[in-house]
């Protein structure tokens, strides 16, 4: 009789409702979850790929700038020496989140090993959630802050944001345009009703940095009839041609699979449109997503063992067991020059309430 070859994975448990976890044996279902989580953080680490470097530094240098002026001497002149603006130090949060589930020994005895891995899903979407409003934080609130870092040693991290109009000195540009630091921000609010220029605007913000490799304009499924309204906007064919039609085409064709994380159209036939599970209504966020110099910095433990979810630790106190799964990260702004805002809810910036 042949073997049935496969991988046990977290559909295995889910399919396993007639039997108990005691029948199923606990060590199965702990192998299993183990596997599930590590697959867990691995699309984690993706999604955030064109977005966010991983990174166990808990500061970095940002805003260095390379650049002087040639001077015109004759044959017994010597130019005065000239140095480069010196970057800014930015530094990167780290905190712990903690998710938590219990239950009795003889919940254990007559629960099925689905039961169990519907729990571990309960987590996993948690940690996304909480990692949905770490980014929102680090995008769109815009004042600077200090962070204590507790976990490791106490030492005081300045977290910057975008430019922010702070007086941090900023990078000159790939054409030498210079910016006045007291006055620059990438926290744009419109003027009037929202106008294809509001969007140019927001993309040149970026653009004039020397960020144009690949631009994505992220908006929420809110706002997404109203970009596609304006003029500067092509929108993706929403019509299914099969592989071998004669009508077949080359332009890309809209995703219907997930209205809230999707390529929707093209700015100025350049520039991606995208919805995110992230996005906020009523900001738009543009920026450059082939940079090597990310906007974010998702930082971990240097330790690979307390990287992504995990769990932590159990606690068998009979009659009660519990189990506690742990995440310990953080998101701050890193290139603070790849990204901007544009906020469309009023005539003067605003911070959004996040959760």
């Amino acid at each position: 009789m042949p073997q049935l070859t496969g991988t046990h994975d977290i559909s295995s448990l889910l399919a396993a409702k007639h039997q108990s976890v005691a029948e199923y044996g606990e060590d199965s279902v702990a192998a299993v979850l183990a596997a599930d989580l590590v697959a867990h953080n691995m699309i984690v680490d993706d999604l955030m790929a064109d977005l966010a470097a991983p990174t166990s530094d808990r500061q970095r240098l940002s805003g260095t700038s390379v650049s002087g002026e040639m001077v015109e001497t004759d044959e017994y002149g010597r130019a005065a020496t000239q140095k480069a603006t010196p970057g800014q130090t930015v530094g990167f949060p780290l905190r712990q989140f903690q998710y938590s589930i219990g239950w009795t020994r003889n919940f254990l005895k007559v629960a099925t090993p689905a039961d169990i891995a519907i729990a571990q899903q309960a987590a996993q979407k948690a940690h996304l959630q909480r990692i949905r409003r770490e980014i929102q934080r680090g995008l769109f609130i815009s004042a600077n802050f200090t962070f204590l870092d507790h976990l490791i040693d106490n030492v005081s991290l300045a977290v910057k944001r975008l430019v922010n109009a702070d007086g941090a000195a900023i990078p000159e540009g790939p054409n030498g345009e210079s910016f006045d630091g007291a006055s620059h921000t990438h926290y744009i609010a419109r003027a009037a009703a929202l106008a294809a220029s509001d969007v140019d605007a927001l993309v040149s913000t970026v653009l004039e940095h020397g960020h144009g490799g690949r631009i994505k304009i992220v908006v929420s499924t809110a706002n997404a009839a109203a970009i596609a309204a304006l003029s500067g906007f092509q929108a993706l064919s929403t019509a299914f041609v099969s592989a071998g039609s004669a009508d077949a085409r080359t332009a890309a064709t809209l995703d219907f699979t997930r209205a809230d994380n999707r390529l929707i159209g093209y700015w100025n036939g350049s520039y991606e449109v995208w919805t995110k599970p992230w996005a906020i209504a009523n900001y738009f966020l543009a920026y450059d997503a082939s940079d090597a110099r990310k906007t974010l910095v998702f930082r971990e433990r240097e330790q690979s063992a307390l990287r992504g979810l995990r769990v932590a630790a159990e606690i068998d106190l009979y009659p009660l067991r519990a189990q506690y799964m742990e995440s310990e990260f953080g998101l701050g702004v890193w290139n603070r020059t790849n990204g901007a805002v544009l906020f469309i809810g009023g005539t003067s910036w605003t911070d959004p309430t996040i959760a």
